[in-house]
């Protein structure tokens, strides 16, 4: 999980100080910096006002259709952030730079802040709330004093999520043309024979990386507040509440299904006037949809089967080893995955050259990426389990594995589908680190969909795209049902 910070680190000072200060003191690296802070600052800004709005409406406007609306509202996370710019760029030209990225971020970014804040909500009760209001408060001041506490350590990890997302995307923000250190090193990784300037550029997002990591595990603490729910639904139905959640699904999900289908028709590359036409296309889309979903399995199995024995490391009580060994895990979700793939391209081809272009290079670079979005949930969820269930289980006999196999994992299972179908969903849309290492004659729908984008050849790029969100709504659906609780 180190190598990629570690040896973009040696690929840097091998080339020199003298290479280095003048990589760093460039202006190009100076826009790079200030672009990629003020996206990541606006986004993160954005997505937590959304996210908590989006959250409330649910918990505290709708009664009937919650599942559904919390459904829809998680629904843009299937939406690649590339399939979505490529979308709004169709339907409006000159949709590029800072907007087009802050808009394209945030609808693809928002349900990681709501998600937690709703599973916080619908625990939580209106107790509080009711108090506030016999006080004489109005809805604002209740908010801010009795509801606000309470989502405050899910918001904080959930913006420092997006932080986190809005730094490594790479799709996104390239097809709006809007330059920040991963377009930067994917330039300069295909614009030069020297790598010199794009390990230096991966340096500065290890950088950047291990603050933000650092920054989770100090908002998270070591101690967690755990209570007994107390669930009460929403009082009565509010229009507003709806209307909001309807504007905000349109823009994040039907707009751009709306666009890629109007690419589709109009295009003059994909005849769809018969039925023969229509199965030449699942003809042509199948395989591609297949790959997909065949490699986000088994690279979310690795990452499931490895993050067990992880999460049973860094378990509470915390040490000093299990927190640097939580740090160095979360580097792998700050870093892009072009800067990941650069460095196991490195790697591959000086150390291990018979791993690489292999699917064996391929899944760990995905490990790499991904392990920390599965290894969260479960995380959490072992440190939740009651000290006594697992200290029954050794006064009565069973060892170590024993106890693990028959008390713990069965009680972390929810947060375990939830980390597997997030890894899924995020290997099944993750494109520079596929471009870079997937084995020669591998395809998949984001690879050539992004071919196809640079060719020019839209109608057939909007078929992908549609089909990506078909296979990503899978893992979505499936996560967004385990922010409810039972009976939701």
């Amino acid at each position: 999980m180190a190598l990629p910070a570690v040896y973009l680190v040696i690929r840097a000072s091998g080339a020199g100080w003298d290479t280095v200060e003048a990589s760093l003191l460039r202006a190009r690296t100076a826009d790079l910096a200030v672009n990629t802070v003020q996206l990541a600052v606006a986004v993160t800004a954005a997505s937590v006002i959304l996210g908590v709005a989006m959250a409330v409406c649910v918990c505290r406007g709708i009664r009937r259709g919650r599942t559904l609306a919390v459904a829809l509202l998680a629904a843009p996370l299937a939406v690649p952030s590339y399939v979505s710019g490529f979308a709004w760029g169709r339907m409006f030209s000159g949709f590029e730079g800072f907007p087009a990225a802050v808009l394209v971020l945030i609808m693809a970014c928002y349900p990681l802040v709501m998600l937690p804040a709703i599973a916080v909500l619908s625990a939580a009760g209106r107790s509080a709330e009711d108090v506030a209001r016999t006080l004489g408060y109005g809805p604002l001041r209740t908010f801010l004093w009795a509801t606000a506490p309470r989502l405050r350590t899910a918001v904080a990890g959930g913006a420092l999520l997006v932080a986190l997302y809005t730094v490594s995307d790479f799709g996104g923000p390239a097809i709006v043309r809007y330059e920040v250190f991963t377009v930067g090193i994917y330039n300069a990784y295909n614009g030069s024979v020297d790598r010199s300037l794009a390990a230096v550029y991966g340096c500065v997002l290890v950088v950047i990386a291990l603050v933000l990591a650092l920054s989770e595990r100090l908002a998270r603490g070591d101690h967690d507040e755990i209570g007994a729910p107390e669930r009460r639904p929403a009082s009565s139905e509010s229009p507003v509440a709806w209307l909001c959640v309807t504007a905000t699904v349109t823009v994040g999900l039907f707009a751009p299904i709306w666009s890629l289908i109007s690419a589709i028709r109009t295009s003059q590359r994909v005849p769809m006037s018969s039925v023969a036409d229509v199965k030449d296309l699942l003809v042509w889309v199948w395989p591609l949809a297949r790959n997909t979903f065949e490699i986000a399995m088994i690279a979310a199995a690795v990452i499931v089967v490895v993050s067990v024995p992880v999460a049973l490391f860094i378990r509470r009580p915390r040490t000093p080893l299990s927190g640097a060994v939580e740090v160095t895990l979360n580097l792998g979700f700050a870093l892009p995955g072009i800067a990941v793939a650069l460095a196991l391209v490195f790697f591959g081809i000086r150390v291990l050259p018979e791993l690489y272009l292999t699917t064996t290079m391929l899944t760990a670079a995905y490990l790499i990426l991904f392990l920390p979005v599965c290894l969260g949930p479960l995380r959490g969820a072992f440190d939740a389990i009651a000290p006594g269930q697992e200290d029954s289980a050794r006064t009565l006999g069973a060892g170590y594995l024993a106890t693990i196999a028959r008390v713990s994992l069965p009680t972390v299972t929810p947060a375990l589908v939830a980390g597997a179908a997030l890894a899924c969903l995020s290997v099944a849309k993750e494109l520079p680190a596929t471009l870079m290492l997937a084995p020669i004659g591998t395809r998949t729908l984001a690879t050539d969909l992004w071919s196809l984008n640079n060719d020019l050849r839209y109608g057939q790029a909007a078929v992908l795209g549609l089909a990506l969100i078909v296979v990503t709504s899978i893992p979505t659906v499936l996560l967004s049902t385990r922010f409810l609780p039972r009976g939701e």
